[in-house]
C-alpha cells in the first residue's frame, strides 16, 4: 500500500519531510504523551548508524518502523528505503577480488530510550 501511495504522488523519498518548528513539533509530542503517558519517553539514534543506512547504494531515505524489544519495551526500528520507498534488505557489491557479491541491508534498533522531550 505504501509503495501504491507513493507512486500515485509521484513523491521522491528523498524528498519527503519537512521542518515544523519548535512549537508545532511540541505541541504534538504533548499530544502523544497526554494521550499515552505510559510511552513519555524517547529514543536517541546515534550519527554514525544513520550515515551507514544512508550510505547504501541507492539509498534515498530512512523507514521507522514500529516494534517491541525482547523485554517488551517499545522500540523503533530503522531500514533504508530506495526512492521507490522499497526496504532495502539486500544490495550488490562489488568485493575485493572485483567480483559482485551481495551484502544484507541494515536493518537497525538498540537506540537509547530516553525520558527526553522537546
Amino acid at each position: 500500500m505504501q509503495k501504491e501511495l507513493l507512486q500515485k504522488s509521484q513523491v521522491q523519498v528523498s524528498e519527503i519531510g519537512k521542518h515544523i518548528g519548535f512549537e508545532a513539533g511540541e505541541e504534538m509530542v504533548k499530544r502523544f504523551y497526554d494521550k499515552h503517558p505510559e510511552q513519555a519517553y524517547s529514543h536517541i539514534v546515534g550519527r554514525d548508524i544513520i550515515e551507514k543506512i544512508l550510505a547504501q547504494p541507492g539509498c534515498a531515505g530512512i523507514g521507522v518502523l514500529p516494534a517491541y524489544n525482547e523485554n517488551g519495551t517499545r522500540q523503533v526500528v530503522f531500514v533504508g528505503l530506495d526512492n521507490a520507498g522499497t526496504p532495502i534488505l539486500k544490495y550488490n557489491v562489488v568485493n575485493i577480488a572485483g567480483a559482485l557479491s551481495e551484502e544484507d541491508g541494515l536493518v537497525a534498533d538498540n537506540f537509547k530510550t530516553t525520558g527526553w522531550s522537546i
